[in-house]
């Protein structure tokens, strides 16, 4: 369970991070829905009676506001779960990948990681058992249809396992989990675009994907969020 905790769920407004907010409020704990999509991070911010707090990841300003109204409104964090991040890029070949494409999935995958770490550290020190949990991807390991995507989710995974050295003499733990084929509106529009290259329908195409479903891997989070997870460190790869 939750209860008491105040958790932070970093692209709450959708797929995983939606899954993860509404499973971490039915769980107890105070969930504060941050996103860049104001609309729908507000309904489910209402929808699940947390707190919706406005942030572009990429923006040293805007993260750093973003803590400053959880200090304002709870004066406490438990825990971080960053889940933001895009995928741009899909199936173009490394030769005429676009610099401009290559930057701004880094900056959102991989300085957003770093950027909502920095901020949100001072907050979970003041905690009894900080948590922080950097959502990769299997891609991180396995490939990807973006080459950007690709590398920027290896970044998450080398910025967490660093984190998870640094951070344990603060009392912090740090998890990276690398969910993999799941039925989230980002997956979607690779198999999209894979099934406008192969012919296929888009129906087919997902039925021949075998998604996963977003409360799957909210599960996993939610359970490492909380004291029973105490134990685990590094990184979990799942469906």
């Amino acid at each position: 369970m939750l209860n008491g905790k105040v958790i932070l769920v970093v692209g709450g407004a959708a797929g995983i991070g939606r899954a993860t907010a509404e499973l971490c409020a039915a769980r107890g704990a105070a969930v504060v829905v941050a996103d860049i999509d104001p609309a729908a991070g507000q309904q489910v911010a209402t929808a699940i009676g947390g707190l919706f707090v406005a942030v572009n990841v990429t923006d040293p300003a805007s993260v750093q506001a973003m803590v400053a109204a959880i200090e304002e409104r709870y004066g406490r964090l438990d825990g971080l779960i960053q889940t933001a991040g895009v995928l741009k890029g899909a199936y173009t070949p490394v030769d005429e990948f676009p610099l401009e494409t290559w930057r701004t999935v880094l900056e959102v995958n991989v300085t957003g990681s770093f950027l909502c770490a920095k901020h949100a550290v001072p907050l979970l020190k003041q905690s009894d058992k900080g948590v922080m949990i950097l959502v990769s991807s299997g891609a991180a390991v396995g490939g990807s249809s973006s080459v950007a995507y690709g590398a920027s989710k290896g970044g998450v995974n080398s910025l967490g396992i660093t984190l998870a050295a640094k951070l344990a003499p603060e009392g912090i733990r740090v998890n990276v989990v690398m969910p993999g084929n799941i039925d989230t509106g980002m997956k979607r529009s690779v198999i999209a675009a894979e099934a406008e290259m192969s012919g296929k329908s888009l129906e087919d195409a997902v039925a021949a994907s075998k998604l996963g479903v977003p409360e799957g891997v909210a599960q996993v989070l939610a359970w490492l969020v909380s004291d029973d997870a105490d134990y685990v460190r590094g990184m979990i790869t799942t469906r």
